[in-house]
């Protein structure tokens, strides 16, 4: 499969290649000259490129709009960048009184090839003001066209199609596709395939090819579109055949083009991040419902974010923003009926012999296995009361491992019976609770037993958190069974560090010393395999067939060891977002089992400022953790007696005594600082 651009960088090309072929073209914008090549990096290189054409502006959205205006009144082509696409609204004057209106109101048709660039969306805790997905507040603008920036189209077919029209346009970005990459070569993954439909190639449809069923269609735009198809893969696996529609452009809406696709189609769901009322998707419907009456085999629905401000911390900012849940959730249940007249969509033999069952005796909400160390789990909390009804999917309970919460999800829709209460420990396998047949009126939920009636008295002090209490029994596993050993160098990191710098600049994505180091230790798995393989109970030593780091994430709750699987296979821009979605993960309580099993190799993240040396815990079942502290200058004299600074990180390198000796771990830090010096 061809090697995909991350979108920052495919949007970057597209408008190298604009101004290479447009000696009229112009960018303006806030903080778009090099270095700084705009707030997310996408005007990179081109003020270099072309000095004379790319300015930077002040901050006045207002008139950098209008200034471009004048140009493309002149004849010119021009992008403006809005830093977020949240201060679009201070140019909102010159959109609807100048620039679309310049269009017609001379008498002729006048050419305005001004695209403005936006920036939108959440997910990255901006907050109230730096996360809005506005693209509804200038639909029905006459002249003027709105594109949305997708993981499935060539930025460089979409500017081109903007441009084409000789009228103002919008183009809307989703931050969250800046670090991720295209799809290419007409394949999502293995099982989806996509295609470009349309004269213009404005839609991309997503499909199973294998696929017979009937299937649900849910229209998302390109900020949405990844979300969209995690909830259909998702729909997939419980027996749903999910399509997704995504377009280029959003307005004017390209009905033609998909029409052949509603027919026969079980539903249709529009998905957007916007919040509800006077919407892109209530546009999309008034348009299918006039083209496509006939072909809809009930009402069309609308998802959306919560109807609120965007909160800037992530537990708070997650459950208001549109997820995939949700879309899942619309997708099994859809909230409205069929249309009169339409027949229903055909249920197999298995799914209705499952339904007769759970109508008879309920469905166990079981414990599946979720790790091999753990013979009970705690049942840490419901999320749903008992007797609520709950949906396919919906969240229900936390269970407690030894590594992580875990979720369990409800595979059935029904009303829940709590069996057990919160607080005591399950084997794996065992029922925690039924869900019963809508109406059903279950018994109240288990109380949480006490040993008598004697009330206990408070003790003092205060319990320990329970991640922690995960943390405290790998540090005294690794205490009472690891003989650890310990040595430490002091390594040059300059030049790792300019590396790291590079590669952020030409990749858009978040690289530090962190990835750097994540990518050194995985390269020297070929060297020293002995310092990744992992020691059995009965003496015998496993090697890695792969190395998969481990790191260290403190989100302030706790520390989590998530893992990076076979990481020689990355380069520094994968390595990064590797990083970034674990972090994340662990930040919102979203870690799982899965993402922290196989690990065979730790490096420890020590570097809080100041923090100059620091000697890691080796986990249970691993040979070796690296530590990897703050850098910090070093002023040394040179060879020949001339004074040179430096910058500096003392790495340190536990290691299980039974599989490695000092020599090899001498040697392994020796062979990790060279290939620091990049």
């Amino acid at each position: 499969m061809t090697r995909a651009e991350r979108m920052s960088q495919n949007l970057n090309r597209a408008l190298h290649e604009l101004f290479a072929a447009n000696e009229r073209a112009w960018l303006l914008g806030e903080d778009v000259v090099d270095p700084y090549g705009g707030a997310f990096k996408v005007t990179q290189g081109l003020s270099t490129a072309y000095p004379e054409r790319v300015l930077s502006t002040p901050l006045s959205e207002n008139g950098i709009t209008g200034v471009a205006g004048g140009l493309a009144l002149c004849g010119d082509t021009v992008i403006v960048e809005i830093m977020f696409g949240d201060f679009v609204g201070l140019a909102f004057d010159q959109i609807i009184n100048f620039l679309t209106k310049s269009v017609a109101m001379y008498g002729e048709h006048t050419p305005m090839r001004v695209l403005i660039r936006c920036p939108v969306g959440g997910g990255r805790g901006y907050g109230p003001t730096h996360s809005q997905s506005v693209q509804k507040h200038f639909i029905g603008i006459p002249h003027l066209a709105l594109f949305e920036l997708s993981p499935l189209h060539d930025a460089a077919d979409v500017l081109a199609a903007a441009l084409r029209r000789g009228e103002p346009s919008m183009l809307f970005e989703d931050k969250i596709l800046y670090t991720q990459r295209r799809y290419v070569d007409n394949r999502v993954d293995d099982r989806l395939a996509f295609e470009l439909l349309g004269a213009d190639r404005n839609w991309a449809r997503v499909h199973d090819p294998a696929a017979a069923a009937a299937p649900t269609l849910v229209i998302a735009p390109g900020g949405v579109a990844n979300r969209a198809i995690a909830a259909a893969r998702s729909a997939w696996e419980q027996g749903r055949n999910v399509e997704v529609l995504v377009p280029a452009r959003l307005y004017p809406f390209d009905v033609d083009s998909v029409l052949g696709l509603l027919d026969g189609a079980d539903g249709v769901i529009v998905a957007e991040e916007s919040t509800t009322g006077g919407t892109w998707g209530s546009e999309v419907a008034t348009r299918l419902y006039a083209a496509a009456w006939p072909l809809l085999r009930r009402p069309i629905e609308l998802v959306n974010s919560a109807a609120g401000i965007i909160p800037a911390a992530p537990h708070l900012e997650r459950p208001v923003l549109l997820g995939a849940d949700t879309i899942l959730e619309r997708i099994m249940h859809p909230s409205v009926g069929e249309r009169p007249g339409t027949a229903p969509a055909p249920r197999s033999p298995l799914t209705r012999l499952r339904q007769a069952r759970a109508a008879e005796h309920g469905v166990a909400v079981s414990l599946p296995k979720l790790n091999n160390n753990d013979d009970s789990y705690v049942l840490l909390e419901w999320l749903v009361p008992a007797g609520a009804t709950v949906e396919i999917g919906q969240v229900i309970a936390e269970v407690e491992t030894s590594k992580a919460i875990e979720e369990l999800t409800a595979t059935h829709a029904g009303v829940l019976r709590q069996d057990l209460a919160a607080g005591v420990d399950c084997a794996p396998g065992s029922t925690i609770g039924h869900i019963l047949p809508a109406g059903a009126h279950p018994a109240a939920a288990p109380p949480a037993a006490e040993p008598s009636g004697v009330t206990q008295p408070a003790l003092p002090g205060r319990p320990l958190p329970p991640s922690q209490r995960r943390i405290a029994d790998v540090v005294a596993a690794s205490h009472r069974e690891i003989p650890a050993a310990f040595t430490a160098v002091r390594a040059d990191v300059t030049a790792a560090l300019a590396y790291a710098r590079r590669a952020a600049d030409e990749t858009g994505a978040e690289v530090s010393l962190t990835e750097v180091v994540i990518a050194a230790v995985a390269t020297l798995h070929e060297r020293f395999p002995a310092l990744y393989a992992q020691l059995t109970g009965d003496g015998r030593v496993i090697d890695a067939a792969h190395p998969s780091v481990g790191l260290t994430v403190d989100v302030g709750t706790g520390l989590f060891l998530p893992v990076i699987r076979d990481a020689a296979k990355l380069d520094l821009g994968d390595l990064a977002d590797a990083v970034v979605e674990l972090r994340m993960k662990a930040l919102r309580n979203r870690l799982r089992e899965d993402d922290m099993a196989g690990m065979n190799f730790l490096v420890a993240l020590n570097n809080t400022p100041g923090v100059s040396y620091a000697q890691p815990i080796i986990p249970p079942g691993v040979t070796c953790a690296l530590s990897v502290p703050d850098v910090h200058r070093e002023v040394m004299l040179g060879a020949g007696g001339e004074v040179r600074e430096r910058m500096v990180a003392d790495l340190g390198l536990a290691y299980d005594h039974r599989l490695v000796n000092g020599a090899q771990a001498g040697a392994y830090l020796a062979a990790l600082s060279a290939a620091l010096q990049l």
